[in-house]
């Protein structure tokens, strides 16, 4: 009997009894059985053994002559186009998954396919994440961007072949290699070798290509979650799906945002969402967080007798255990149920048998919000930016100079949290909002975000409003980014301590302390997203350094209700005006020392010197002035 083939692509074909096309969810729980935990309350519990965003070895190969920005690191083209060739040749023998969808609302619709090795049958829980984060595909869509994936060892003659052409390829190093050589053919690709994550096998290879492909034709790309009419962006960790998480709910973590031109002026940006389902981290979750809902929906039993699909990875259980087990050929980490337990429900604050904090569970939006999508087009009324500050940051502020939005949005302050890989948790960086996915210079969008604040207008009476939100805590941090500890009446620090009343520890097992600052709470963040979305703030006070507006603490206590919001979030309470000057010429040098790194030598860098200068443009004012402005703001008793 003559053998069967399917076509992937144009030169690679597998043999059909290979292949499993565009499977079904009954298809994977069967598949997935011996990999996953099914839960109390009907989560499929996975675990793997890249706890964090893998990958963090990406590589580009790009067409001559295009720049890749800032830390994007380039490859070999020649070298490259090799390694495809011989992963490819090894995925011609072996199991896999092909599927098939759309990254994309209506509006802008992108078809990708996903090949995915299952030769370890346990890689196939990342195929079923995928199904389940992007549209279903239609017929007769054409694919524009192709993710190929390998998470098991390759055989050893495939690494001495790629050894010969690549002496130092090291394949015990996963690897992320894109080739964009043929962006002018609308054609986008992406390799992954060793990379056992979600995240960094779909979601984050996926959303770098369609990026790459809306930022290429005029659209302004957003790391965000969104209503109808606000995008809440930022780095990983700041808030977004949990400040955008709820009945407003419509998109969690990737949109662009279309702008409409007339005569040659920006007059409107349409939203569109790219994902249909939400990756939400689980660290820290009790039933009132607004995610909650969504790694419940679950236990929700239809009357066809039928649950939602909520997968889960990483999130430690009642009644199991973490464990590595060999199953065939191949070691992998699953989670078990531990001999004479039930198994219960998922724990999201403890993280002893998950060993992380980076836990995570997907479920669709229309889950949540049955009203989802049916909205018709969204359009940017309010843009915000989360960071995660520890120190004098305030909780909230608005900002009406379109450059200085620019230089907020090119040098987003964060604190690393465990979801980035090889980067020490704690560590304060800064990057552009959405570095970690662009192909190219930075410039590029930021010109084009200059140029919509600016016709849309930032003031008071702009069409658009744009305003920084900060998810962290004031006064918690010293200069050197260290905890400053609470102590008791004998000088001795104050442990953290857990609802059940046992000391918190972190994953090392290491003590957990509390420390002196103020935590800006979700509700004090959600609160002040509305009041100042939907304009209901009427008086504004001037940051004395930079000149960003301030909502009035005697307004939000006395018409909105937030109780003592002056006191708690009086920086002066924490530290002396000296130190606080100190944070503020930290701010000022730093700050402008990476954005002339970041657009130095980029194209259009000279239209962005008001961007770069933004910050040497503000004076400090004297510790006595300083000291009189929060004496008037913030001391209202």
């Amino acid at each position: 009997m003559q053998d069967e083939f399917m076509t992937v692509e144009e030169g690679l074909e597998f043999r059909t009894e290979n292949v499993v096309r565009n499977p079904d969810d009954d298809f994977y729980t069967d598949f997935l059985k011996p990999y996953y935990v099914f839960t109390k309350d009907g989560q499929y519990l996975f675990a793997c053994t890249q706890k964090g965003r893998r990958p963090d070895r990406a590589f580009y190969m790009v067409p001559e002559g295009y720049k890749l920005g800032q830390k994007q690191r380039p490859f070999d083209v020649q070298i490259g186009k090799q390694l495809y060739q011989v992963a490819k040749r090894y995925l011609r023998t072996a199991k896999v998954i092909v599927q098939d969808g759309i990254q994309g609302e209506a509006g802008y619709e992108v078809g990708l396919r996903f090949t995915c090795s299952v030769e370890n049958p346990h890689n196939a829980y990342i195929a079923w994440m995928a199904k389940l984060m992007v549209f279903p595909p239609k017929e007769g869509m054409k694919v524009h961007c192709w993710n190929y994936l390998i998470q098991e060892p390759l055989p050893q003659e495939y690494v001495n072949e790629i050894q010969e052409f690549w002496p130092e390829y090291d394949p015990s190093e996963p690897i992320t290699l894109y080739d964009m050589t043929e962006m002018g053919k609308d054609v986008r690709q992406v390799l992954s070798l060793g990379i056992d994550y979600f995240g960094g096998a779909f979601k984050k290879p996926n959303l770098t290509m369609v990026w790459n492909k809306g930022e290429l034709e005029g659209l302004v790309s957003y790391h965000a979650g969104c209503t109808s009419d606000r995008v809440l962006k930022g780095l990983s960790g700041t808030g977004k799906t949990t400040l955008t998480v709820g009945p407003e709910l419509e998109q969690d973590d990737a949109c662009f945002g279309k702008p409409i031109i007339e005569n040659g002026k920006i007059t409107d940006v349409e939203l569109i969402g790219l994902e249909a389902a939400s990756f939400a981290k689980s660290e820290g979750l009790y039933p009132e967080s607004p995610e909650w809902p969504g790694m419940m929906k679950s236990a929700q039993v239809g009357p066809d007798g039928k649950r939602p699909i909520v997968l889960a990875m990483n999130i430690d259980c009642e009644g199991v255990e973490h464990v590595m087990k060999k199953i065939g050929n191949h070691e992998v980490e699953i989670p078990q149920k531990i001999e004479g337990q039930e198994i219960g429900s998922l724990t999201p604050t403890y993280y002893e048998k998950s060993r992380t904090t980076n836990g995570r569970f997907i479920f669709l939006f229309s889950e949540l919000n049955p009203g989802w999508g049916s909205g018709g087009t969204k359009h940017l009324g309010s843009e915000s930016l989360s960071f995660k500050r520890f120190d004098v940051l305030e909780p909230m502020f608005r900002v009406t100079d379109p450059a200085m939005s620019v230089a907020l949005d090119s040098a987003c302050e964060s604190i690393i949290t465990s979801a980035i890989a090889a980067q020490k948790v704690g560590t304060r960086v800064r990057a552009y909002a959405a570095t970690d996915f662009m192909v190219g210079e930075q410039s590029r969008q930021a010109l084009l975000k200059l140029k919509m604040y600016s016709d849309l207008g930032l003031g008071l009476d702009g069409k658009l409003v744009f305003f920084i939100n900060n998810v962290g805590f004031v006064g918690e941090y010293d200069m050197h980014g260290d905890q400053i500890k609470k102590v008791d009446e004998n000088g001795q620090f104050i442990p953290k301590r857990m609802e059940n009343g046992e000391i918190e520890k972190d994953l090392a097992g290491e003590i957990m302390y509390m420390g002196q600052g103020e935590k800006i709470a979700v509700q004090d963040s959600k609160k002040l997203v509305d009041l100042i979305e939907h304009r209901r703030i009427k008086n504004w006070i001037k940051n004395p350094v930079f000149g960003y507006l301030i909502p009035e603490p005697k307004e939000l206590e006395e018409v909105h209700g937030m109780a003592n919001f002056g006191e708690r979030f009086n920086p002066l309470n924490y530290y002396t005006v000296e130190e606080f000057i100190a944070f503020y010429e930290r701010d000022i040098k730093e700050r402008t020392e990476f954005l002339e790194n970041l657009f130095k030598g980029q194209e259009g860098a000279e239209e962005l010197d008001e961007v770069m200068g933004v910050w040497n443009c503000c004076e400090i004012p004297s510790a006595g002035e300083i000291q009189e402005f929060y004496d008037k703001h913030y001391r209202l008793d």
